[in-house]
């Protein structure tokens, strides 16, 4: 009884895309860290989702990078390209409904490396396969072992400087706190579309009745 008192007071505000990027066009100091919590692949989701990617874009935002996107196909594709080439792909949304539209991009292969890693606090993750695409302005970081952005390290080790950024834009829910929060100037927890939505009132559960909160106020009454 006392939780659920308190559960307006730690419910943590969740922005959703349009409300953080314009938060980004405001800021004066960079980089704002935006968490796309809802294609966390360490929560399950496919991490190739492409709505916060989509709306970037559409804005015409530069100077973002943007991260990782689980696409092996894509990968493959600018392997076979290589560094230095400019070339039509087809980039996320494949996994389902919850990845997205597959967004049409033409792309610049900026870096290709494999046997980097991550740190997860004592640990090194491993990134897999790797590319550094990019597209508008954008820096996109691709690759083929499906995990959570967990430290600056999958982005300075393709080369990409960060500090320079309005914006960094990471695959994660909380765990790239520790390694990111100490390069933003604000750290965004953004309620993008996706498998793992924090939007807990809005799941379409069928199997459980909808007497929740916060899909209704108060179950108990």
């Amino acid at each position: 009884e006392k939780l659920f008192s308190l559960r307006h007071g730690i419910m943590r505000p969740y922005p959703d895309i349009e409300g953080a990027l314009d938060r980004v066009a405001a800021s004066k100091a960079g980089p704002v860290v935006l968490a796309d919590v809802s294609d966390n692949a360490g929560g399950g989701a496919p991490s190739d989702a492409t709505f916060l990617l989509e709306a970037i874009l559409k804005r015409g935002m530069t100077d973002i990078a943007t991260g990782i996107y689980w696409d092996p196909i894509a990968l493959r594709i600018c392997r076979e390209a290589g560094e230095g080439a400019t070339l039509d792909l087809r980039l996320g949304g494949k996994c389902g409904p919850m990845s997205g539209r597959p967004l049409d991009l033409k792309v610049t292969v900026r870096k290709l490396v494999g046997g980097l890693s991550q740190r997860f606090g004592e640990l090194a993750a491993p990134l897999g396969q790797m590319a550094w695409i990019e597209a508008n302005g954008v820096d996109i970081v691709v690759n083929d072992t499906r995990t959570q952005t967990f430290h600056p390290e999958a982005f300075t080790g393709l080369g990409i400087d960060l500090s320079s950024k309005r914006a960094v834009c990471v695959k994660s829910s909380q765990h790239f706190y520790a390694g990111f929060a100490p390069i933003a100037s604000e750290v965004i927890h953004v309620a993008t579309p996706g498998s793992i939505t924090p939007d807990y009132a809005n799941i379409p559960y069928t199997r459980r009745a909808p007497n929740y909160w916060p899909k209704i106020e108060d179950p108990f009454a």
